[in-house]
Formats: structure tokens, C-alpha cells, sequence
């Protein structure tokens, strides 16, 4: 175990002692910082640590560029999906289409076909995590479903989503991988 002793200032080098107890022995052992390297090392450490602070209290003043992101995730997606409050399974395909500013969606699953409009929204309140979201139809019923979205390796968006009927107990599961030509 270390036990500083002192700490003082010696030809411009901050030096500290340090007494290590082992057994009966005492002994002294020392280390030397060039004292200019310190202050420097002091005020670009203070310096992050007030950005860092500064940033985190606020709130993200960059919006979302909506024009970037209809561009990026317009294409032709495979979806895969579990039904609400079930274990079966499905497989269809979403088509993004960027017209006119907006994010036009054509969802095929089992031979049906729906069409919708893609917005996008924020959730989980003042962390606001960026999401899409879409109202449509699915299996006779009117459906919700909100998708959090991310690049996978090749710098494709791939979509992961929970699809909201009323009344129901568990969410129904999606996810849209792009289709590559």
C-alpha cells in the first residue's frame, strides 16, 4: 500500500513521494511530471470535459434531413414478419418510393397489396430516438407500425419494426432487409 507524504514543486517538475510500507521496510519512492505538461494536460482536459457538459444538456438542435433520408432509404425491401399475438410467420415485399417530399410505401405480403404514406417521428421523449412510421392494412385491420432503422455493413438502411393492432397483448414483428440488384 502507498501513503503520499508530500508534494511540491522542484525546478519546474512536480514531484510526489510516496512512503510503501512491506513488512518492517520503509521505503521512498517518487514521481516526477514536467509542470508545464500538467497545466496542459489540466486545460485541455477542462476544456472537453465543458463541451461534453454543454452538449449534454441540450437538445438536438439538427432535425432530421427527411430529403437525405427518403433518398437513402428509397428501394425495394424483403420483409419478414411474426403475426400479433402469434408465433406464425409471414414474407411479403416493401417498395420506398421518394415522390413529391414524400416517402410513398407498397407493402405486398400474402398476395395482398396496401399502400401507404411513411412519416417520420421521434420516440422515447427528450432522448428522441428517430423512427418511421406508417398506417395501413394488414389482414382486414387497420395497423400501426413505428420502425427504427440503421445502416447494415454494405451502407444499406435495414428497418426493424412492431406492428400495433387494438386489442391486442404482443406487437407484431417486422423486419426489411434491401433487396440488392
Amino acid at each position: 500500500m502507498l501513503y503520499p507524504v508530500e508534494l511540491r514543486a522542484q525546478n519546474q517538475r512536480l514531484t510526489r513521494f510516496y512512503l510503501a510500507k512491506s513488512g518492517y521496510d520503509v521505503k521512498e519512492l517518487y514521481t516526477s511530471v514536467p509542470l508545464n505538461a500538467m497545466q496542459a494536460y489540466l486545460a485541455i482536459s477542462a476544456i472537453l470535459l465543458f463541451a461534453v457538459a454543454a452538449r449534454s444538456g441540450e437538445p438536438d438542435r439538427n432535425p432530421l434531413d427527411e430529403q437525405v433520408l427518403r433518398s437513402y432509404m428509397a428501394g425495394e425491401y424483403d420483409l419478414i414478419g411474426r403475426k400479433a399475438d402469434s408465433t406464425l410467420t409471414y414474407t411479403g415485399q416493401v417498395t420506398f418510393r421518394d415522390e413529391g417530399g414524400v416517402l410513398r410505401v407498397t407493402r405486398t405480403v400474402e398476395g395482398a397489396t396496401d399502400k401507404c404514406v411513411a412519416r417520420f417521428g421521434t420516440v422515447a421523449g427528450s432522448d428522441r430516438i428517430p423512427v418511421l412510421r406508417m398506417h395501413f392494412h394488414f389482414n382486414g385491420k387497420d395497423c400501426d407500425a413505428t420502425y427504427r432503422w440503421q445502416s447494415d455493413p454494405d451502407n444499406y438502411p435495414r428497418f426493424t419494426g412492431y406492428l400495433y393492432f387494438s386489442g391486442i397483448r404482443a406487437p407484431g414483428l417486422e423486419a426489411l432487409f434491401p433487396i440488392h440488384e
